[in-house]
C-alpha cells in the first residue's frame, strides 16, 4: 500500500523520473523473482539425491573401518575450538565466491539457494563433509589429471561431490551409477561398458574420462560451464527447452525459472561445495584420514580370479581389493586370454602380484578344489576357511620405504614432463611443493617422494641433459642449430615466422595451448607475447602463435 502511495504522489508532483527508476527495478527483479522467494528447506527437499549420497557415505567399507582422526595436513589456523560451527555474514560469503569466480573464470554467484547448500554442507553435513575432504586426497589426482587432458577447469572437480559424494558405489533412485552418476545409455554413449560381471561406471578412472568428454560436449554446446552442468543433471534436451521458454536466455540464472526442480539446485549445490572445499579451514572443517592407498599402480589380469585368492596371497583385505576395484561387481575378475581386465592395488601388492602371479592361479586351485575356473564360469565368491598350514604359504611382503629426492627446475622443463620422468602425477608434484600453478622456476628445487629401491636412479635425472630427458620420455630432439641466411646468397631470404592469434578460453593454461600448436612451446609463447614467468592469462585475452615455416 504504501509503494502504491508513492507511486501516487509522484505522478501528482509529475516525478517522472521516480516512475521510471521504479518500473525498471521491478523489470529487473522479475527473472530472480522465483528463486529469491523460494525457502532453503524447499530447495534441499527438491535435491533428495544430494543429501542421500551423503549420508550413503557412512555405509563404506574404508570410512567404517577408519578411526575418526584428521590427517597431518589439518592445521586449525584459526584456533577454533573443537566442534566450534563459525558464522559468517552474507557479505563475507559474497566476496570469497566472488574472488573463486575471478581466480578460476567461471560464473561463481551467491545467493540465497547457494547459502542454503553451504549450511547443508558447512552446519548439517559437517562430519560427512570431512570424510568427502579425506576421499579428494584420493579421487582428485585421477579427476585432475583427465580434465588438464581435456581442458576443463579443474575447479569441476567439486561436481563429483555434489553428484555421488565422492562414493564410487553411489546409485541414484533413477538408477545412475558411480562417482560421476552415469544413466546407463550415456555410459555406453562413452564407452563405458555394462554386463552382468562388471560396470565400468563405478571405474574412478574410465568414468572420469567419460565425464570429462561428455562435460566438454556440453559445453562446445551452450557455451556456458553452468549450462553444461545443468545439462549434466538434466539433459540438454530440457536444457534447450529452458532456452526457448525463457526467449532465448543463455545463462543458467536467467533459465533458472523454466528448469526441472531438481536442477534448479543443482549449480546452487556445486557453487556450496566448490566453496566449502575452497574453504574449509574457515569453517572448522579439516580432511578425515581414510583407509585407501594414495600410492596404487595397475597390473592386468589375463585368467579369472577371485578376491579371496588376492586378498590371502597378497595379505590384503578383501574389501580395500574392492573398493579400489569397484566396477567388478563380484569379487572376481572375468578375465581370459582375450578379455584382460586391469587390476588396482597398492603398490607394493602390486609388484607382489607380479612376482607371484603364477603362484596365484595355482593356490585358486587349491583354494577351491571343486571349482573350475574357466571364462563362461561367473559367480559371487564363497567364504573360505583357511586353515594355519594355508595361511603358511602365503608369502608376506613389507612395504617398501619411500624416500624424497630433489630435482632442480631448469629454463626449458615443463612440469608434466618432470611429473613423468618421476613416475608421479602433476597433482602430488604441486602438492608437495606447494606449487599453485605450471610456471617453472629455473633454478627452484623439486621434492618428489619415490620408492626407496628406485631412489639412485631418479637421482641421476637431475644430472641428464635436455636431449636425455627427452629420449627417456620418448621425445624427439630438439633442434638447437639456428636457422640463417647464408652470406654469399643474399637473395634467399631467412625463412619467416608464421603468425597465428588464439583467443584463450575458459580452462586454458599455457601449457594447454602450447599442445595444440605442434613444434610450439610454452616459452615460445611467452617470448612472442612477452609475458614473465609469473604472468597469468584471462578469457578472452588474444594470444600470439608464431609458428616456425
Amino acid at each position: 500500500m504504501k509503494a502504491f502511495i508513492k507511486i501516487s504522489d509522484a505522478i501528482t508532483k509529475r516525478n517522472y523520473k521516480l516512475i521510471f527508476l521504479l518500473a525498471l527495478a521491478c523489470l529487473i527483479m522479475l527473472p530472480f523473482r522465483n528463486y529469491a522467494q523460494q525457502g532453503s528447506s524447499d530447495i534441499i527437499k527438491e535435491s533428495p539425491d544430494i543429501v542421500g549420497n551423503l549420508d550413503s557415505l557412512v555405509n563404506l567399507w574404508y570410512l567404517k573401518n577408519t578411526a575418526a582422526q584428521r590427517t597431518k595436513n589439518a592445521t586449525n589456523v584459526y584456533g577454533f575450538r573443537p566442534g566450534q560451527v563459525p558464522e559468517y555474514t552474507d557479505s563475507i560469503y559474497r566476496a570469497r565466491i566472488q574472488k573463486m569466480a575471478r581466480e578460476s573464470g567461471l560464473p561463481f554467484t551467491y545467493n540465497a539457494m547457494v547459502r542454503a547448500f553451504i549450511d547443508l554442507y558447512a552446519v548439517r553435513k559437517r562430519d560427512l563433509v570431512e570424510k568427502m575432504l579425506g576421499l579428494s586426497d584420493y579421487y582428485f589426482p585421477i579427476y585432475e589429471e583427465a580434465f588438464i587432458k581435456y581442458d576443463i577447469p579443474v575447479e569441476i572437480r567439486y561436481l563429483s561431490v555434489v553428484e555421488s559424494a565422492l562414493n564410487a558405489e553411489a546409485v541414484s533412485r533413477t538408477n545412475a551409477v558411480g562417482l560421476w552418476q552415469f544413466m546407463y545409455s550415456t555410459g555406453r554413449l562413452y564407452r563405458l561398458n555394462v554386463t552382468n560381471f562388471i560396470d565400468e561406471r563405478k571405474d574412478p578412472y574410465k568414468s572420469t574420462i567419460a565425464s570429462a568428454q561428455y562435460l566438454k560436449d556440453l559445453y562446445n554446446t551452450f557455451g556456458d560451464w553452468f549450462l553444461a552442468l545443468a545439462a549434466y543433471n538434466c539433459g540438454p534436451g530440457n536444457i534447450n527447452k529452458a532456452i526457448r521458454r525463457s526467449g532465448g536466455k543463455k545463462t543458467f540464472w536467467e533459465i533458472y525459472n523454466y528448469l526441472p526442480l531438481e536442477t534448479r539446485g543443482y549449480v546452487p549445490a556445486y557453487i556450496a561445495a566448490s566453496y566449502v572445499f575452497t574453504y574449509h579451514r574457515e569453517h572448522n572443517l579439516y580432511p578425515q584420514s581414510i583407509n585407501l592407498p594414495t600410492l596404487i599402480d595397475t597390473v592386468y589380469v589375463n585368467k579369472e580370479v577371485d578376491f579371496k585368492t588376492l586378498s590371502i596371497v597378497l595379505n590384503t583385505p578383501e574389501e580395500l581389493i574392492k573398493n579400489l576395484n569397484p566396477q567388478f561387481k563380484k569379487y572376481h575378475i572375468p578375465a581370459d586370454e582375450e578379455h584382460k581386465y586391469e587390476l588396482r592395488l597398492p603398490s607394493a601388492k602390486a609388484s607382489l602380484y607380479v612376482q607371484l602371479k603364477d603362484s596365484i592361479f595355482a593356490f585358486q586351485k587349491k583354494l577351491y578344489p571343486d571349482k573350475i575356473f574357466n571364462p563362461t564360469y561367473h559367480s559371487e565368491s564363497t567364504a573360505v576357511a583357511t586353515s594355519d598350514s594355508t595361511k603358511h604359504e602365503v608369502i608376506q611382503n613389507k612395504t617398501p620405504q619411500h624416500v624424497w629426492v630433489y630435482y632442480t627446475l631448469k629454463s626449458k622443463d615443463k612440469l608434466p614432463e618432470v611429473a613423468s620422468l618421476f613416475d608421479v602425477s602433476v597433482y602430488y608434484l604441486m602438492r608437495w611443493n606447494n606449487l599453485k600453478n605450471y610456471n617453472v622456476i629455473a633454478g627452484k628445487k623439486l621434492m618428489v617422494y619415490v620408492p626407496a629401491e628406485k631412489a639412485s636412479y631418479y637421482q641421476k635425472i637431475n644430472i641428464m641433459t635436455t636431449a636425455q630427458k627427452r629420449k627417456l620420455l620418448g621425445l624427439p630432439s630438439e633442434e638447437i642449430a639456428p636457422r640463417q641466411t647464408p652470406r654469399n646468397n643474399p637473395s634467399k631470404p631467412a625463412k619467416e615466422s608464421e603468425v597465428q592469434y588464439y583467443i584463450v578460453q575458459k580452462g586454458d593454461t599455457l601449457w594447454s595451448i602450447a599442445q595444440r600448436f605442434p613444434g610450439v612451446s610454452v616459452d615460445d609463447i611467452k617470448r612472442a607475447n612477452n609475458l614473465s614467468e609469473n604472468h597469468s592469462i584471462h578469457v578472452g585475452q588474444k594470444i600470439k602463435i608464431q609458428k616456425k615455416v
